[in-house]
C-alpha cells in the first residue's frame, strides 16, 4: 500500500488522486491475525503541509471468541483519515524540519512515497471488537472445571450467590 505522490505534492491545495486497495497487511497483535486482504478505496489529497488520506476500507480476521476462547473470523470495516508530511521538499530540496512529535508512520519518504500500511494497521486494530464472540448467545466455560458450556453442562455444583448469605443467615436464625 505504498503510493508514489511526488506529482501530488507539486500539485495545488485541494489537488486528489483516487486509489484502489487490494493488499496484505500484518498486524502487530498476538491476539489476532488478518486472513484477507484489506481491499477498499483510498483518497489522497493534497494540503498545504502534505497529503490527506481517507477511505474506506474493510478485511477479515482471525481471533479467539473472548468467551469460550474457540476459533471465530470476524468481517472489519472502517475509515482511515491521516495527514502525512514530506521529509524532503518537492523538487529534490532541502529536508523538512520535524519536530520529535512526528509519527514515523506518517512521513512521506525521501523518494515521496507514501506508505499506508502501518496507518492500515492501527487502524485493523482499532476497528476489532474488545470482547469477539463466536455467536451472541454464547455461554463461555464454567468458571470452576473451564468444560465449555456451548457442549452442554457440566458436572459442577452451581456455587451459592454470596449476596443471600445474609437473607440466609436470617432464615436459618427463625428457622
Amino acid at each position: 500500500m505504498r503510493f508514489n505522490v511526488a506529482g501530488l505534492l507539486k500539485a495545488p491545495t485541494g489537488e486528489a488522486r483516487e486509489y484502489d486497495i487490494d493488499g496484505v497487511v500484518l498486524v502487530d497483535d498476538e491476539d489476532m491475525r488478518v486472513i484477507e486482504p484489506v481491499r477498499g478505496r483510498v483518497l489522497l489529497i493534497r494540503e498545504p503541509t502534505g497529503v490527506l488520506a481517507e477511505g474506506r476500507l474493510a478485511t477479515r480476521i482471525a481471533t479467539r471468541c473472548s468467551r469460550c476462547l474457540e476459533p471465530v473470523e470476524i468481517d472489519v470495516a472502517f475509515d482511515i483519515e491521516e495527514s502525512f508530511r514530506p521529509t524532503v521538499l518537492i523538487p529534490g530540496g532541502p529536508p523538512v524540519v520535524r519536530s520529535e512529535d512526528d509519527d514515523r508512520a506518517t512521513l512521506i519518504d525521501e523518494t515521496h512515497t507514501l506508505d499506508l500500511t502501518e496507518v492500515v494497521g492501527q487502524a485493523i486494530i482499532l476497528a476489532s471488537p474488545m470482547r469477539p464472540l463466536c455467536r451472541a448467545d454464547c455461554p463461555g466455560l464454567c468458571p470452576t472445571c473451564g468444560h465449555q458450556l456451548s457442549k452442554g453442562p457440566c458436572a459442577c455444583e452451581p456455587e451459592p450467590d454470596r449476596r443471600w448469605d445474609a437473607l440466609r443467615e436470617l432464615i436459618e436464625s427463625e428457622g
